[in-house]
């Protein structure tokens, strides 16, 4: 095969903790200004690289996000990013909210590449959750604002997350919302509430040990599966299903960076081939709000993505060599296993990092940190391709990437594939009668269990949510309940 010179190529990535950048309280300028330099070094023709970029993409903000700690946030990031190590560019992107974003970025920039449209840019992430937490608790004041008119590109999609009707039943966090899907899933299996603590232990214990090898995991400790199993003191309850350690720790203090270009611009500029790494399958897809999901066990909109960047790429799932899978809770790696259903692959192998949950949880920006473990990982062992995930929302918005370490077989055309149509079920607005519990989902807060938000098939087979009070502390998956329709919300007992 020919060396194809148009072909989207990453020559750089880089990382930046509150290890690595000076002070008491890190701004994320400054998390990300660190991140592009080593990003910039990581290419080997640092200069030169950086008088050629035409692009800086931000990944969007928690601060930025509707997930506010009050420090404020610049009036241009991407500008401000790039300025941080004294960069930038003609162009400027903020990215949309969802951590799908940085590989969707990479797909949307590479085939602006392939056509011709972008000769460089930079995807850069930053967050400081970490410090404003502790700045927060200290009674220490921040300000991250910084006065900008530049115009950019600002992506604030209205895509919803969560339904208005989920909102008023209760389901007003993630750990909520993913525990419905969490339920679901174990129900569908077959597996008691304790069955269930046990298999999501495996995983997490398994995921725990990659966290070790990162120079910037924000929550490096091997966990044993019995010390996820056992009642502890800073494992504490979220909700009914799950622990802290089974989700994504947003206090993070974290800055990537990820440059990319053509294979032809590469060389032009002085960036050593074996630096290069070739984008091989892309895919995108998205979801309606979960209640509104005909299948609620398994993520139809990620068994395509995963399927889809796979045949476009002339892969296997058994071929794979690194795996990052988005684990902001254990039900979004499940489902990746379950689709690939590579029994050969242990479940530590599912991730690099060592997920959100050990190596942390930055907002939108996780698939920064996977992009360069897979970048890394492939330049070790240039002989299998890698597979990472990216997940928005309540696993309402996937873009998976597949990458090598030498030009794919088939060479990427530039097309995302993005042709999945979901199947919805409306929910029933006035629902009344008799119904069977789906799925279920309560929140724990300092050891109070709250109501139980349900999502009900009715006798009528209506799909149907209601809220229960003072419910017993039993599995609720497949009870019998008797509904009362309520303007603001429906109201559930256990039918008698």
């Amino acid at each position: 095969m020919g060396f194809d010179a148009q072909a989207p190529v990453i020559i750089g990535v880089g990382e930046a903790s509150r290890r690595t950048v000076a002070g008491e309280w890190p701004r994320p300028v400054e998390l990300a200004g660190r991140a592009i330099k080593v990003a910039l070094a990581d290419t080997g023709q640092a200069d030169a690289v950086a008088a050629a970029i035409d692009v800086i993409a931000a990944i969007r903000t928690f601060e930025d996000s509707g997930v506010s700690m009050g420090t404020g946030s610049p009036d241009n990031v991407p500008e401000a990013f790039g300025a941080a190590d004294g960069i930038s560019a003609a162009r400027l992107i903020y990215a949309d909210v969802g951590g799908q974003s940085p590989q969707a970025m990479v797909h949307e920039l590479a085939g602006e590449i392939r056509r011709g449209e972008t000769g460089l840019a930079v995807i850069v992430a930053a967050e400081a959750m970490g410090t404003a937490k502790r700045a927060r608790k200290a009674g220490v004041e921040l300000d991250w604002r910084l006065a900008s008119d530049t115009p950019f590109d600002n992506r604030l999609s209205t895509f919803p997350i969560l339904s208005r009707a989920e909102i008023r039943h209760g389901i007003i966090s993630m750990p909520l919302a993913y525990s419905l899907l969490e339920n679901a899933r174990r129900l569908g299996l077959g597996l008691s509430r304790e069955d269930y603590l046990v298999h999501m232990a495996e995983l997490g214990a398994a995921m725990s040990v990659a966290s070790l090898a990162r120079e910037h995991a924000q929550f490096a400790k091997h966990f044993t599966v019995s010390d996820l199993v056992r009642d502890n003191e800073s494992d504490y309850p979220l909700t009914d299903i799950y622990r802290r350690w089974r989700v994504a720790q947003d206090a993070v203090d974290l800055g990537g960076a990820v440059i990319l270009t053509s294979a032809g611009k590469a060389r032009e500029l002085g960036v050593a081939d074996d630096k290069m790494i070739w984008l091989a399958g892309s895919s995108e897809t998205k979801e309606p709000p979960y209640s509104e999901r005909k299948d609620l066990t398994q993520p139809k909109a990620l068994d395509y993505a995963l399927q889809a960047a796979l045949d476009q790429a002339g892969f296997e799932a058994a071929q794979l060599g690194p795996v990052d899978i988005y684990s902001c809770f254990p039900v979004a790696v499940f489902a990746a296993v379950d689709t690939l259903g590579d029994p050969a692959r242990a479940l530590g192998d599912y991730t690099i990092t060592g997920g959100l949950n050990f190596f942390g949880g930055p907002g939108n920006g996780y698939a920064m940190y996977s992009i360069a473990a897979v970048v890394q990982r492939l330049r070790q062992d240039r002989t299998k391709p890698a597979l990472l995930t990216a997940n928005g929302g309540v696993m309402s918005k996937q873009a998976v990437g597949i990458y090598t370490a030498s030009p794919p077989p088939r060479p990427w055309t530039g097309e995302i594939l993005s042709a999945y149509q979901p199947e919805s079920v409306a929910l029933d607005e006035a629902p009344q009668g008799t119904g069977r519990v789906l799925t279920y989902a309560r929140p724990v807060a300092k050891g109070v269990t709250g109501a139980a938000t349900l999502l009900l098939e009715m006798e009528s087979g209506a799909r149907a949510l209601a809220v229960m009070d003072d419910a017993p502390l039993i599995d609720l998956g497949g009870a019998k309940v008797t509904v009362t329709p309520s303007e603001k919300r429906h109201s559930a007992t256990i039918y008698c």
